[in-house]
């Protein structure tokens, strides 16, 4: 049997555990055998030698008196024992105890009258006590070596499977053509070791195959859309009607927002990036200016958009990802809001959007609430991509959003930009702020 494998092992582990324990039980009921039968021996015979020496009147010596005695329970001779002795009938009783005396009795019939004949074990079951306690003591030594010995082996057996485990921790995702280092004896872990490193080139070939693909889309995209955009601005010095120019407008803002949603997709598409490699972005100077970009979607509305107080904060995002989510929250809450005000506002680190005047209607209620759920499932259920990509990228930077509708039917949105991770471990981290 081939001991590289971890099942040879275990088994040969396991044989010897019963081998061992199987010599241990003979060897102590062995012991405990003899001791009871050299016990038993020294009574009889030492009884028959004391009977025989009387009967031929030798002297004794120091030898004890017969613990056997023969009587019969019928005659007065009997009324000096125990009631219980008494009582009995043919057969044979061992351990009677009655008042504290331990007998064993064998009672035959012989010609009409119970004889018995009666032996004193007190010796016996004394030693048979302290033979108990040196079998209970040797079980609990043998559990406890067991124990360590279970543990130190187990702990052989695993030690293997606890290197492949931390190789694997010490893999760098980042690095193509990472593999796991040869050098492993047992079968099974070879066979680990094996199919992890084809796990790990097939992926290989995922990823660089996947990184061509941004690389040529981000390209490819990039440029309709930049010429796009410079299309536009130079139709923007053109005379145009009014049709033309609010056409025109439609087509830099879809430009701008294809900008957004690329960039968004881009950066999903990423690692994400440590924090301190990001530059702050400063709120209070920045939002003001994304908020007059979305002021052109409120023409021919009843309704106005209220800025109010802008504290000062700085996160560490990229812009253009800041622009996808700020950008995407306004828009739905102009889109979503008929008529009345919106307020919109920066404070204590938290993104606030409320609509007020006009409620909203059912319809427009459950519309938005199917539009989040769906975005909550993902988009293979069909959710919007604007709010899609909100919700993932706030769970990329640890914000929380969150879209309340209250009995008056306004709409409520509350982006906190406090990281989550900080707030469970008691600590509340919030923006940078000046």
């Amino acid at each position: 049997m081939k001991t590289n494998s971890l099942r040879a092992r275990i088994t040969v582990g396991l044989l010897l555990y019963a081998a061992v324990l199987s010599a241990a039980l003979i060897a102590v009921g062995t012991f405990l055998n003899d001791r009871h039968e050299r016990l038993v021996w020294m009574s009889l015979l030492g009884d028959v030698m004391v009977r025989d020496l009387r009967a031929a009147h030798l002297p004794a010596g120091d030898l004890k008196p017969p613990k056997v005695r023969l009587i019969d329970l019928d005659s007065q001779a009997a009324r000096s024992l125990p009631a219980e002795v008494r009582r009995l009938g043919p057969g044979l009783y061992d351990d009677i105890d009655p008042e504290n005396l331990p007998f064993a009795v064998l009672v035959r019939d012989v010609q009409g009258h119970r004889m018995a004949a009666l032996i004193d074990i007190s010796a016996q079951r004394a030693q048979e006590r302290r033979l108990a306690y040196l079998l209970d003591a040797i079980v609990a030594a043998g559990l406890g070596l067991l124990m360590a010995a279970t543990w130190w082996f187990a702990g052989r057996l695993l030690r293997p499977v606890s290197r492949l485990v931390d190789s694997v921790h010490a893999l760098d995702p980042s690095h193509r053509e990472a593999r796991l280092a040869p050098g492993y004896r047992l079968q099974e872990i070879q066979a680990l070791e094996t199919a992890v490193n084809g796990f790990l080139q097939r992926l290989d070939g995922f990823v660089l195959r996947e990184r061509e693909f941004i690389d040529t889309a981000s390209h490819e995209l990039r440029t309709p859309i930049s010429v796009i955009a410079g299309a536009a601005q130079v139709l923007e010095s053109e005379p145009l009607g009014g049709d033309g120019r609010r056409a025109l407008h439609r087509i830099c803002l879809t430009a701008q927002v294809m900008q957004e949603t690329l960039a968004a997709l881009l950066q999903l598409a990423k690692e994400p990036s440590p924090p301190a490699a990001v530059a702050p972005l400063a709120l209070e100077a920045w939002l003001p200016d994304l908020i007059i970009d979305y002021r052109p979607l409120l023409e021919g509305r009843p309704l106005t958009l209220l800025v109010g107080a802008i504290e000062p904060a700085a996160v560490r995002v990229a812009p253009a990802v800041a622009a996808m989510i700020f950008g995407n929250l306004v828009r739905n809450a102009i889109e979503h809001t008929p008529a009345g005000r919106l307020e919109i506002a920066l404070r204590d680190g938290v993104f606030f959007i409320d609509s007020r005047g006009e409620a909203l209607d059912a319809a427009t209620v459950a519309r938005l609430y199917r539009s989040l759920a769906l975005a909550e499932g993902g988009r293979v259920l069909g959710a919007g991509l604007g709010l899609y990509l909100v919700r993932q990228l706030c769970e990329r930077l640890g914000w929380s959003l969150e879209y309340m509708h209250s009995e008056a039917g306004e709409l409520q949105v509350r982006l906190d930009l406090h990281l989550r991770n900080d707030r469970r471990n008691g600590n509340e981290a919030r923006p940078t702020t000046n």
